[in-house]
């Protein structure tokens, strides 16, 4: 029988973040593909589709997850036509103080006054640190959720337990077909992370564009490769920069891939390219100072398909 005190994943998920991110800075923490290289491709993401529009006298970017403000800061800086123009919007959790940006603190996702925009919403890294749900094969065959209690994970009931499923606030019916659908499990051992919260925040995030491009980025992954790379999942955390196991206590940050396909299947229209094909055409010019060669590595290890390359752009826009 489960503890009373066993929650679920989410849920236990959750509640580490707000700790972690209450005080510890992205940065410390997180090897990110966030930087000049990016700051540009998205730039013309901006720019086209203000040209798009028609360059509205009301033009707005919003960064969700936004962390300190420097990528978008570093946007802003590239479209110096729409410094005065655009609203420059940041949503996080924590405090955002850049000049020409309005800050918005909030847990993500929350309502914005501002929405529907016209322009860009965008989401660096941001899915992938939404909570979701775990679920374990046991060794009958049983697909069962994955709870916390205390600082240590333990089987809980069968998704075929309805009753007890409910009061942990997890809806066994939308979870079965989700994993049926999406990822499904083979082998006693085999994990998932249910990517339905994920689907939820993409909803959401179109929904905040009234005519424009909803623009999310992060790691992902397809069904295919998780029934046969991810079979344990891809649940993870991050401290110093370097992986190690998740924990609840708002010591790490806690990810996990999202399922991209998933995503898109949410909302018709969206379409899906990896980093490495988004940063096509991008070039470092002539090799002949330091900042050049600087540039030209960088351009590699973004478009790296092993690593930063195999990045996901979930795209999704409406006129």
């Amino acid at each position: 029988m489960t503890s009373r005190s066993a929650v679920t994943w989410s849920r236990a998920w959750r509640s580490a973040s707000r700790q972690f991110w209450g005080a510890h800075d992205p940065a410390h923490h997180f090897t990110t593909s966030a930087g000049v290289l990016l700051a540009e491709r998205l730039c013309e993401v901006v720019r086209t589709t203000d040209e798009h529009l028609g360059s509205p006298s009301h033009f707005t970017v919003v960064d969700l997850g936004a962390g300190d403000g420097g990528l978008l800061a570093a946007i802003r800086e590239r479209c110096p036509e729409l410094q005065e123009r655009a609203r420059w919007i940041g949503v996080d959790v924590r405090a955002i103080s850049r000049p020409g940006m309005e800050g918005r603190i909030a847990e993500l996702p929350c309502d914005l006054p501002e929405a529907p925009i016209c322009g860009v919403v965008m989401a660096h890294e941001w899915l992938d640190e939404v909570p979701c749900d775990v679920i374990e094969r046991d060794d009958h065959g049983r697909d069962r959720l994955v709870l916390i209690e205390g600082d240590a994970e333990v089987l809980g009931p069968a998704l075929s337990d309805l009753e007890a499923c409910a009061a942990l606030g997890v809806d066994a019916d939308s979870t079965r077909t989700w994993l049926a659908r999406w990822w499904p499990l083979r082998e006693p051992g085999d994990r998932a992370e249910i990517g339905a919260t994920r689907d939820a925040a993409w909803r959401w995030m179109t929904g905040l564009v009234g005519r424009g491009v909803a623009l999310a980025t992060d790691y992902g992954h397809v069904r295919a490769e998780r029934r046969t790379t991810h079979r344990r999942g891809t649940l993870r955390a991050y401290r110093h920069g370097q992986v190690c196991p998740p924990r609840v206590d708002g010591s790490v940050g806690i990810t996990a891939d999202v399922s991209v396909d998933s995503c898109m299947a949410a909302v018709t229209g969206s379409t899906l390219t990896t980093q490495r094909h988004a940063l096509d055409g991008m070039s470092a010019g002539p090799l002949s100072s330091p900042a050049a060669l600087e540039r030209h590595f960088d351009l590699i290890r973004l478009r790296d398909p092993a690593g930063l390359g195999r990045f996901h752009w979930l795209r999704w826009e409406t006129w």
